[in-house]
């Protein structure tokens, strides 16, 4: 399916079709006659709701990979099917990666109710769920990319996306200062990145760790974590510093967190997984390092997709995102978060 041709509403009734036919029902174990809704967007993906007599699930379409893969939808299953133990995260049902019955490549999985997690509420549950979640035994034949260089993985990805906003007329001149010069001063900083790597053992990593991602289910008091669309094998730090970066919480939210949230938020990680307090001082120091390539990555992505979204031919378009980005992309916001390079 071309970009062009990509309707919300001409998909609904294709996934319509496609969950009442009688194999898909048996598979998936649905009484009646399933109906299909629009649950959610994200940048690169469409999310269904199936509701049947007896179930709720997600049926989720994949428009694009960010990590050029050229089956996104097969590998966002392998990774939930690897995590399915730590009992935080979508149990997958049904792979349909043939691109036949509908355009685009499919998952199902079973739906998870509850809202999206609120920093000052839910920050604890949080830390537990990720903790569950790098418990997790990463096997030696899984089929996931490991990142061993996870700093200059961040750091060769930005400087790739970067000179879209560079070599483009609509960026602004003293944003631009400062952006170059952020991916050329944290370059020196990638020296450090063996003893960081060494600090914890390699986790399944989710690397997009924001807020709408969790959900807090409060009539059972549980919390889950949502959307594998981009995992890696590598330092559970990764996620750690994701989370908590202004880039990361002022995303969906006006939120950011203050340093004793940061203490609370690591102390509960660290007892979940029943790490010494000696490690959780060797990791805030770690991540004084790692943060500033985790900002780092939300404003290289930013700027390139600010770029992106004002083009004619782009898919899938999300005001609020375009917003956000906006609001990052000015010299008070990125001088604030780098007073180094400003």
């Amino acid at each position: 399916m071309s970009e062009t041709s990509l309707d919300k509403d001409q998909l609904l009734k294709e996934v319509e079709h496609y969950v009442q036919r009688e194999k898909l029902k048996q598979q998936l174990q649905l009484t009646g006659e399933p109906e299909a809704s629009f649950l959610a967007q994200g940048e690169y993906n469409l999310n269904f709701l199936i509701e049947a007599d007896n179930k709720k699930v997600v049926l989720r379409l994949n428009t694009g990979s960010q990590m050029n893969l050229d089956n996104q939808i097969k590998y966002e299953y392998n990774a939930l099917e690897y995590l399915e133990k730590s009992g935080v995260t979508p149990k997958p049902l049904l792979l349909d990666d043939r691109e036949q019955e509908l355009p685009l490549g499919m998952l199902v999985m079973n739906y998870l109710p509850g809202r999206s997690m609120h920093y000052r509420e839910d920050l604890l549950a949080a830390a537990r769920v990720l903790a569950k979640v790098h418990n997790v035994e990463v096997p030696d034949d899984h089929q996931l990319i490991t990142e061993s260089k996870p700093l200059s993985g961040i750091w060769k990805e930005c400087a790739e996306l970067v000179p879209t906003y560079l070599n483009s007329d609509l960026g602004k001149y003293k944003v631009k200062k400062i952006i170059d010069k952020m991916v050329t001063e944290l370059d020196d900083l990638r020296s450090n990145e063996q003893d960081i790597m060494d600090l914890l053992p390699y986790s399944f990593v989710n690397t997009e760790v924001n807020s709408g991602n969790f959900i807090i289910n409060e009539e059972d008091d549980e919390a889950y974590l949502v959307d594998w669309e981009k995992p890696l094998v590598t330092s559970p730090l990764q996620d750690l510093s994701h989370f908590m970066v202004p880039t990361t919480t002022l995303w969906k939210t006006d939120y950011q967190l203050d340093q004793s949230e940061r203490e609370d938020f690591l102390a509960a990680y660290c007892e979940e997984r029943n790490l010494s307090n000696n490690t959780l001082k060797e990791m805030k120091e770690a991540l004084e390092i790692f943060d500033k390539f985790s900002a780092m990555r939300g404003i290289s992505w930013s700027a390139m997709a600010w770029v992106e979204y004002q083009q004619p031919d782009r898919m899938l378009k999300n005001q609020d995102t375009f917003e956000t980005m906006d609001e990052y992309l000015t010299e008070e916001f990125l001088s604030n978060l780098f007073p180094e390079f400003s």
